[in-house]
């Protein structure tokens, strides 16, 4: 099963969620492949894996210069939790597959060989609409949606929603929406109880039950390399593992 942490809009904790899911997973005792989409590499980081040591990744991936059993790596501290590390040559690599057949496929091929041998693939998407972020509803099963509790989060979201419904009805998107995931929440923030109630009324069976809170420790875990659920017992932390049953739950429903 592939799920994807999945927002073409940056900074809504697409990455936390990713990292943390997979580290909930695993600890529940699922084979988990985590494979970071971006040239930044966040989440590889947040895993204790520095740049120097991206090499191989997935930008090798989705090249096919690399056999791809030779791209997993064992994550550290994590038992069952595997990694297939982003790079920075991600950020080229539209122009890189520019001649390859059918470009928008090579994601959902280059996975393909590691559904069967693990139990939960997720992958963490770069933003935007170009080539990479774009052939993630074709390649992923479940799409899980995070977004900021704020105005600029709300107008995205709408925007998103519509392009998406428009991949279905071209039927270039086979991944549903999971579900729609509130991160970063503070209810001190005057607006975010509005924000929080426009968002579940107006996707009222699309919203996650489960809200993550504004959390520091959660900005404080990548420089340790470990997921927050293994650094720190925060709100934040606990509010993962409740979302990660929540997740099992919903895609158990669908099946």
């Amino acid at each position: 099963m592939i799920i994807a942490a999945y927002n073409p809009k940056d900074g809504v904790g697409k990455t936390t969620t990713a990292v943390n899911v997979a580290a909930v997973l695993a600890g529940m005792g699922h084979s988990v492949l985590l494979v970071d989409l971006e040239p930044d590499m966040n989440a590889s980081i947040s895993l204790g894996v520095r740049p120097s040591q991206a090499r191989p990744s997935a930008a090798d991936l989705l090249l096919g210069s690399r056999r791809p059993a030779d791209l997993v790596r064992a994550v550290a501290g994590v038992a069952n939790l595997h990694l297939i590390t982003g790079s920075p040559a991600l950020g080229s690599i539209d122009q890189m597959l520019r001649h390859v057949r059918q470009p928008d496929r090579r994601l959902a091929d280059s996975l393909r060989p590691f559904v069967s041998e693990f139990e939960m693939i997720l992958v963490d998407c770069p933003a935007g609409y170009s080539l990479l972020p774009a052939s993630v509803p074709e390649a992923a099963d479940h799409l899980l949606v995070p977004i900021r509790a704020d105005y600029l989060s709300l107008e995205s979201l709408a925007h998103f929603l519509r392009w998406y419904r428009d991949l279905r009805r071209a039927r270039r998107a086979r991944a549903n929406i999971v579900g729609i995931l509130l991160t970063m929440v503070d209810y001190r923030r005057r607006a975010t109880s509005e924000i929080v109630e426009i968002i579940r009324v107006h996707n009222r069976r699309g919203v996650f039950r489960t809200e993550i809170p504004e959390d520091p420790r959660a900005v404080e875990a990548p420089s340790h390399g470990v997921p927050l659920v293994a650094y720190a017992r925060t709100r934040a932390a606990i509010a993962y593992e409740h979302l990660t049953r929540e997740l099992l739950s919903r895609v158990r429903r669908r099946r």
